[in-house]
């Protein structure tokens, strides 16, 4: 339960900052205006990276043991942080972000000792100083300037290291790494409250003050993991786990040189624009880089145990196929046909025939019922169910902030962004308190997994024939849905016991099922406030009374 309270604080945090973060970029002059070398008509705050930091560290600060490792990376990424906003707003010269980079670097060597001693290829034992530290100081300064420089289309940047860093976690489940567990589940967590605002077209952006977060996250993550004692994993690893933004660096730092340029020189030879060049839409080339950066970590998790060689052989087989992929075509002067995309209320659903007022009807149906629904289910969870562990504080909580808005918007038309964050929080403690009732709720396991199937019916429904095109699948969904199915079909039992799987399959569907009430049901935000009052109201009981 606490790694679940864990991300779930890292999510809500970040998305709790973002909105204020958005609405004072402009006067604290955090905005990225459009460029030559920009894909963005319009200008955006880039201020985003505020919330990602923060919303990751203050769980860890939280709840995490203090520990030289812990305490090396919050001032670690701080430093980041710091340098990051100041060139987010200055545009600094490269050698001082370097600098900055450096300084971080230093202290989670220096003070947390967190370096890679072994090196692949050299055995076993410990590789000596003067190799070990240069080349973690390299590849720290390599990762965290990979995913800077890959930031260059919305939730490309934060997607792909989503994916590395949970793939880190599942590595350190494995091994038992708990620390590296509770640090990677937050920036999971708060990279995912960001990319909520962040998905084609973003509403904000991380940010270098973000994007080298990430990068640093990333890395030193992924040295804790594979440099463990008790971790008999490849330290080559990291090759896998960060495929997709090392691929792109190399790629097009290559280019630069055999153009006569300076490597770090700007332009618009990065792979997403070479995505951009076949004819790929915005989030058409996200979502390639997100399912070559999948394939990278499953391949990272299956050859967790296996040799240097055959692990560094893979990532460079894999990545020599990816890049003529993408390069081929273009050389050839291939590019994909358009296709315009057509309106809802014209889009043909029987033998070709369109029918508006049938997909209207479709759509407000299937909010209405998810509506009923999730009402229904939270309803008996609230009155039969047991307490969910650790849960009362919680609930509390937001039941108060939750009044208090309600007394205070009770004639608003619109729910503020905690009103819709609460939603999705009550949300998640239904699901796990269905999952955790074993003495209840398995009794129906069956009668419930049949409504979560009913329920995601409901949901592909009004994604289908929204009239407001709220539902369209992103690259994000993408990322959801691969970590629903993915994470489950791992080989080995580390993850059945508590039926993450499972736990993950039924929160995405609840998930967007509140997405589609919240548009598509009909619901006024004064019962909807009301319902969320109860509801919390009856959890918050439930820890209070029950032992």
């Amino acid at each position: 339960m606490a790694l679940l309270l864990n991300f779930l604080m890292a999510m809500f945090v970040t998305m709790l900052l973002i909105p204020p973060l958005i609405r004072n970029a402009q006067r604290w002059q955090f905005v990225d205006m459009p460029g030559d070398r920009k894909v963005h008509t319009q200008a955006v705050p880039r201020i985003g990276g505020i919330a990602i930091v923060v919303g990751a560290l203050v769980p860890i600060v939280i709840w995490l043991p203090v520990a030289r490792e812990v305490v090396a990376f919050l001032i670690g990424a701080l430093i980041i942080l710091g340098f990051g906003l100041w060139d987010d707003r200055a545009n600094l010269d490269y050698r001082l972000k370097f600098f900055g980079q450096a300084v971080a670097v230093a202290v989670v060597i220096g003070y947390g000792h967190v370096m890679a001693n072994t090196l692949p290829l050299f055995g076993d034992g410990s590789a000596p100083l003067f190799l070990t530290v240069p080349l973690t100081v390299l590849f720290l300064l390599g990762v965290t300037n990979a995913i800077n420089l890959s930031d260059g289309l919305d939730g490309l940047a934060g997607g792909t290291a989503m994916l590395s860093i949970g793939a880190v976690a599942v590595l350190a489940f494995v091994t038992e790494n708990a620390t590296v567990i509770f640090i990677a589940l937050a920036a999971v967590g708060s990279i995912l409250g960001f990319l909520r605002f962040n998905t084609h077209p973003a509403r904000i952006f991380m940010g270098d003050g973000g994007s080298q977060f990430l990068g640093f996250a990333a890395g030193v993550l992924a040295i804790m993991v594979t440099q463990h004692p008790t971790a008999p994993l490849s330290p080559a690893l990291p090759l896998m786990l960060l495929g997709w933004p090392l691929l792109d660096t190399a790629s097009v730092m290559v280019q630069r040189i055999r153009a006569g340029r300076s490597p770090f020189s700007p332009d618009k030879n990065h792979l997403h624009h070479k995505l951009l060049d076949l004819g790929f839409h915005h989030s058409e080339a996200v979502l390639v880089a997100y399912i070559v950066q999948s394939g990278f970590v499953l391949l990272a998790y299956y050859l967790r145990f296996e040799s240097d060689l055959t692990v560094i052989v893979t990532f460079l087989g894999t990545g020599i196929a990816v890049l003529t992929a993408i390069h081929f075509p273009l050389t050839l002067g291939w590019r994909r046909a358009e296709h315009e995309q057509s309106s809802s209320l014209g889009d043909p659903i029987f033998f070709g025939v369109s029918l508006p007022r049938l997909t209207r009807w479709l759509a407000a149906a299937s909010g209405r019922a998810a509506a009923l629904s999730l009402a229904l289910i939270t309803a008996v969870v609230g009155v039969v169910g047991t307490a969910v562990p650790d849960t009362a504080a919680l609930g509390i909580f937001v039941l108060v902030v939750v009044l208090f808005v309600l007394l205070v918007q009770r004639g608003s038309d619109e729910l503020s962004w905690f009103e819709r964050t609460a939603l999705y929080l009550l949300g998640a403690l239904v699901v796990f308190a269905l999952q955790t009732g074993f003495n209840i709720f398995d009794q129906h396991k069956q009668a419930f997994d049949l409504y979560f199937v009913l329920l995601a019916l409901a949901v592909i429904v009004g994604f289908r024939w929204s009239v407001q095109r709220r539902f369209e699948m992103t690259p994000l969904d993408f990322l959801v849905i691969f970590a629903a199915f993915a994470i489950p079909a791992l080989p080995g039992a580390f993850l059945s016991q508590v039926q993450y799987g499972e736990f993950i399959a039924k929160l995405i569907v609840v998930f967007y099922a509140i997405e589609l009430v919240l548009h598509e049901s009909g619901l006024k935000p004064l019962q909807i406030r009301i319902f969320s009052s109860v509801a919390f109201s009856a959890f918050a009981m439930q820890g209070v009374l029950q032992p």
